[in-house]
């Protein structure tokens, strides 16, 4: 039996027949898409919105129930990631439209989706599609736009152009071209940062229904029965209880629903029982399973120097955000081999410890060949959430961020002469985080530029510290030695002062003496005068 149950990732389309408890939101996409060309498929993170879409929705557009329109469609799924023109070209290409499916055409494509906003008629004007399909560009993750806008005027000139492009291609009505993208609800407000976007998304929005308990007894019971297998009444009953009403649980349920078959698979004698409670609570139950899961791949690693690059990788590809939301942050392959120390064997290893079929912790899956631009990205958000190792990582480069942003600033200012050199305890933070966290200039990008100016800075501050402690050092020894001569010289003179008083004390005995001497002698005439007499 293969498990049926996807694990942290989401739905594939080969695996809609997996898919259930969506049917009626199915439908309403369906209807939806039937009267507009522009779909945003907004909820909660971990609501399931790109297996809504993937598995529930394509397949139907494959299957041709989607009436007005022509059976054929063409579908091109793309992420907007850290260069979403590119990645829009990419989808493209890859989506078997293109003769040349080649770097060089990508580049050509890109080159024409940046002329105007009206690049994509364009593209399918010049593409190999058949008359008259229908051509779906499915923007998965669209939330990554509003980061990738934050990376300076030529980025978000770029975010601008992207959003045109979609925009244009979804309003006119002369070809047949749909856009859909999924989009986490918390990010709504941030849709008004382009022009005419958040009017489309109001226009165009599918909020996710939260899945009522029959549903979500389906998506628990259905998959069990398609692989071969039967979930016992009680655990269905413990599964929906620990659920609960939370959207965001949906991939911590199917990561314990995977977890659960392979423990039933790998201990039950009696196949024909039905998985029951104890395989469940086995695996940790859905408070831990997916934190133990995760720990063991990271335990498992050959050694510490993989765990080492395990931990960088996971903090290059997550962040906390300045409200504390937690953040996928997609990269590609050949940075984070810079990141990491340039060890692209080693980081190859943790990837393919970590993506495995019964993992499936990191993006691309299992047998999908990594190349140098290869975009590498966490499965779910709720991985940020679950696992207690990731979450710790994620603080900590928060916390890194956060220290070398204000290097990186101070730094700038004193170069304008706004600034002194750092001192402590700023001094002593900022050496502490470089000797424990290794930084270097790919990984600084991420956050501010001028990254040798700062370490310069830093050092400069530093060999000021070691100068300001040396001259500390050196007056000191001057005040001691000084301290000694003065102690020396009144001891001298308090040797002095002693033997002046030793020779007073002698001559005054002396004179006491001769005054005796004196007087007696004094006496001993007058007594003879007096004898004369």
């Amino acid at each position: 039996m293969s498990n049926p149950f996807p694990g942290l990732r989401p739905f594939q389309l080969e695996e809609s027949h997996l898919f259930f408890g969506r049917e009626e939101q199915t439908g309403q996409l369906l209807e939806r898409l039937s009267t507009t060309r522009f779909l945003a498929v907004v909820g909660a993170s971990g609501s399931g919105k790109s297996s809504l879409v993937r598995a529930g929705l394509l397949p139907q557009l494959y299957g041709g129930t989607m009436v007005k329109t022509s059976v054929h469609w063409e579908i091109a799924i793309m992420r907007p990631g850290g260069d979403p023109i590119t990645n829009l070209a990419r989808s493209l290409v890859e989506s078997d439209i293109f003769e040349a499916d080649s770097e060089d055409q990508i580049q050509l494509l890109r080159t024409m989706l940046s002329r105007s906003g009206l690049g994509l008629l364009e593209a399918y004007r010049q593409c190999d599609i058949a008359p008259g399909s229908n051509l779906l560009i499915l923007v998965d993750q669209f939330e990554e736009i509003f980061r990738f806008r934050r990376g300076g005027s030529k980025a978000s000139e770029e975010a601008a152009d992207f959003i045109e492009l979609i925009l244009e291609a979804s309003w006119q009505e002369e070809l047949p071209i749909y856009v859909i993208l999924t989009m986490r609800s918390d990010f709504l407000g941030d849709c008004a940062e382009f022009k005419n976007l958040a009017e489309a998304v109001n226009e165009g929005e599918y909020l996710i229904p939260r899945l009522n308990r029959r549903q979500r007894a389906l998506a628990i019971e259905g998959p069990a029965k398609v692989g071969g297998g039967q979930m016992s009444p009680r655990l269905v009953q413990q599964l929906l209880n620990d659920i609960g009403d939370d959207p965001d649980q949906l991939p911590i349920l199917q990561h314990s629903l995977m977890r659960t078959w392979e423990y039933w698979e790998e201990h039950a004698t009696d196949r024909t029982k039905p998985l029951d409670v104890e395989h469940y609570r086995a695996i940790g139950t859905m408070k831990e399973a997916l934190s133990r899961h995760a720990d063991e791949a990271y335990n498992q690693l050959p050694d510490d120097h993989h765990r080492k690059i395990c931990e960088r990788m996971f903090k290059s590809i997550t962040e906390r955000g300045n409200d504390g939301r937690g953040i996928r942050r997609p990269m590609p392959f050949s940075d984070l081999i810079e990141i990491v120390g340039g060890d692209e064997l080693a980081l190859m290893k943790v990837i393919d410890d970590f993506r495995t079929t019964n993992r499936s912790f990191i993006m691309p899956l299992e047998h999908t060949q990594i190349h140098i631009e290869t975009v590498i990205d966490i499965s779910h958000e709720s991985l940020m959430r679950v696992w207690e190792r990731l979450r710790g990582w994620v603080d900590e480069e928060s916390q890194s961020a956060r220290i070398y942003r204000r290097l990186a600033e101070t730094s700038a200012l004193h170069a304008t002469g706004e600034a002194g050199l750092y001192n402590d305890p700023d001094l002593k933070i900022a050496i502490t985080w470089r000797e424990e966290h290794h930084p270097n200039e790919r990984w600084a990008s991420r956050y501010s530029g001028n990254f040798n100016a700062a370490m310069k800075f830093l050092d400069d501050s530093q060999t000021q510290k070691e100068a300001d402690k040396k001259a500390k050092e050196k007056a000191r020894k001057r005040e001691l030695e000084q301290a000694k001569a003065l102690a020396l010289a009144e001891k001298d003179r308090a040797e002095i002062q002693r033997k002046s008083a030793k020779r007073n004390k002698i001559f005054a005995a002396f004179l006491f003496c001769l005054a005796i001497l004196s007087a007696y002698m004094a006496k001993e005439a007058t007594d003879a005068e007096t004898n004369a007499n």
